[in-house]
């Protein structure tokens, strides 16, 4: 098992440092098929690039958590909003099923809604909002 975290301030040059981690977690984590890094690397950037171009910012600065696990047959990130604020569509939807507060996350970060709809092909995609912070997680088997 090899995992890698860390935190950084959602601004652009963040998703090269996420690239540069994601390198570093393969090549501690060979086991996993070239297919499935690839989908990964997809995913865990489109997600990152997502929360810097559409997280709000609460009272203070917004910031990034990664958190990146790879084990026998299963990736696995987590990627959290430090100091965001709820998104409106998110806030109304609280109480509502998760494939609701997933549509509206979706409506919330992307106006044509691609990028979490290439997200949810390429892994499986959660969403939970935790105090002041917006978390995502992704996972995918490996060798499927």
């Amino acid at each position: 098992m090899s995992t890698l975290a860390f935190r950084l301030p959602a601004e652009p040059q963040t998703v090269d440092v996420v690239l540069d981690q994601l390198e570093r977690l393969w090549r501690c984590a060979d086991h996993v098929p070239f297919p499935d890094r690839m989908a990964f690397d997809l995913a865990v950037i489109e997600t990152v690039s997502n929360t810097i171009q559409h997280g709000v910012a609460g009272p203070g600065p917004l910031e990034v958590g990664v958190e990146l696990d790879a084990r026998t047959s299963t990736l696995q990130a987590t990627i959290v909003e430090y100091g965001a604020a709820t998104p409106p569509l998110l806030a109304e939807r609280t109480r509502a099923c998760d494939e609701a507060i997933m549509d509206a996350a979706q409506q919330c970060l992307t106006e044509s809604g691609r990028g979490l709809a290439l997200i949810r092909t390429l892994v499986t995609l959660g969403f939970e909002r935790v105090g002041p912070t917006n978390v995502w997680r992704l996972w995918r088997q490996t060798g499927v």
